[in-house]
């Protein structure tokens, strides 16, 4: 459920056109071959989230005020930061790495163990960078998609990122086993917590709920790799400007302008 909670609300857009041959097929396929299993252990995370993490989320929302929550998910987010880190470096993007080294600092520090994000306010913006994005880059595909246990929406190469964000997770080895245990816990619940309305909202709307899902996932794992830049609309056979050459398009304007004197 953690990975469907995530991707709530990301919206996908476009505004220009890639040259031809650049569109990727696999970005708009839907590339489930293994639906009915999927769908079969979405309907099981969908009945342990009902049953159990939106019941502590709500409880959760209606105990702590907005400022205590606030402050366990900038205190979560800290922790978050040497992963951020080091996949920055892998990408080689050199200024995402020096600022989440930065955050890390500040928030550890004068942040209070990171309870507030003082870096934020600095203009050091946090981004999320994992494994499963860094394999991205690298031109690793996605492959079929997949819904993990609990987790939820993923793919082969998130699943393997997530495992490898585990060992260069620093933590990993520095918390305690309950430790460990509790703050996966508290991360769940930190993040269906701010996606109460939001996730209510778009089952509510959405015809088919999994696919609804698996295509909210794919948009915003191609967004986190592409680092926010716009993606290439869908390829629809159609007339465009750019089947015309600048002679025809002048001769067409000109056309134009003649039928409506």
């Amino acid at each position: 459920m953690l990975a469907l909670m995530v991707v709530v609300g990301i919206a996908a857009g476009c505004s220009s056109t890639p040259p031809p041959g650049e569109y990727d097929d696999e970005e708009y396929s839907v590339n489930d071959p293994f639906e009915d299993i999927n769908r079969v252990t979405f309907a099981i995370n969908q009945t342990v989230d009902g049953v159990l993490l939106k019941p502590l989320a709500e409880i959760y929302v209606g105990v702590v005020p907005q400022w205590g929550r606030d402050r366990v998910n900038d205190a979560l987010n800290n922790l978050g930061e040497p992963v951020n880190f080091a996949n920055a470096l892998l990408q080689w993007e050199l200024e995402r790495a020096a600022t989440s080294m930065l955050r890390f600092a500040f928030n550890s520090t004068i942040g209070l163990a990171g309870f507030f994000d003082v870096a934020a306010g600095i203009g050091l913006s946090r981004t999320d960078e994992d494994f499963g994005q860094t394999l991205g880059v690298w031109g690793v595909g996605e492959g079929p998609y997949l819904v993990l246990p609990l987790f939820g929406p993923s793919n082969p190469r998130d699943a393997v990122g997530m495992g490898v964000d585990w060992v260069l997770d620093p933590f990993t080895k520095a918390l305690r086993d309950h430790e460990r245990y509790q703050r996966f816990i508290a991360r769940g619940i930190d993040q269906r917590a701010l996606h109460i309305d939001d996730l209510e909202t778009l089952e509510e709307t959405s015809i088919d709920f999994y696919a609804a899902m698996r295509e909210l996932y794919r948009q915003h794992r191609s967004n986190e790799i592409r680092n926010g830049e716009l993606p290439p609309p869908l390829p629809i056979p159609s007339i465009t400007l750019e089947e015309f050459s600048d002679e025809e398009f002048d001769q067409a304007s000109a056309t134009g302008e003649e039928s409506e004197e």
